[in-house]
């Protein structure tokens, strides 16, 4: 009986080593891989996401809902954070029609500017941060950072969210100069 026992554990032990290790002695090809991309694909990529996330600010700044649609996937979602954030003030999250109704519908002359994006990809998954400004008919309201996420899917890249902060105050100089009408 104890011989049995013995051979039995040594048999589970042998099967979870195997269970373990089997999928690391398979062929190359049978396990799942990340290839890591080519620096000319890197460098094209960076470029269309900051080209998406730098259209989707003309789009804000011109009221073109049908640009910005196109740029987004059905049910994305925007959220915007005060920094600083205040024991009463709250985030706030749409979703991508009432953002359209908003840019709609809409009367003040919107200008958005962002400059130094960082890129971060990862095969089909892309994330844009960039230092932005913002006016509201000519008049500068705020700066903050604005993050993108994108997607690739049939050969696109589109806008999955958009989170930004929202500063007020203490906003350094853009190093784009002042905005030109």
């Amino acid at each position: 009986m104890r011989g049995l026992r013995l051979r039995s554990s040594l048999l589970s032990s042998l099967s979870l080593g195997l269970g373990i290790a089997l999928p690391w002695l398979l062929p190359t090809p049978l396990r799942a891989q990340s290839a890591p991309q080519s620096a000319p694909t890197r460098v094209s990529d960076s470029a269309a996401v900051v080209g998406v996330a730098e259209s989707l600010l003309r789009a804000i700044s011109t009221r073109d809902t049908t640009l910005a649609r196109r740029l987004m996937v059905p049910g994305a979602q925007l959220a915007s954070i005060p920094d600083p954030a205040g024991p009463t003030t709250a985030s706030r999250t749409q979703g991508d029609s009432a953002f359209m109704a908003t840019l709609a519908n809409g009367t003040q002359r919107y200008l958005e500017r962002m400059w130094s994006p960082s890129v971060f990809l990862q095969g089909s998954l892309a994330l844009v941060h960039a230092a932005y400004d913002f006016h509201l008919d000519g008049v500068f309201s705020h700066c903050g950072v604005d993050t993108f996420t994108l997607v690739r899917s049939r050969g696109e890249w589109r806008i999955t969210h958009v989170a930004y902060t929202t500063q007020r105050a203490g906003c350094a100089p853009s190093p784009l100069g002042p905005p030109r009408d």
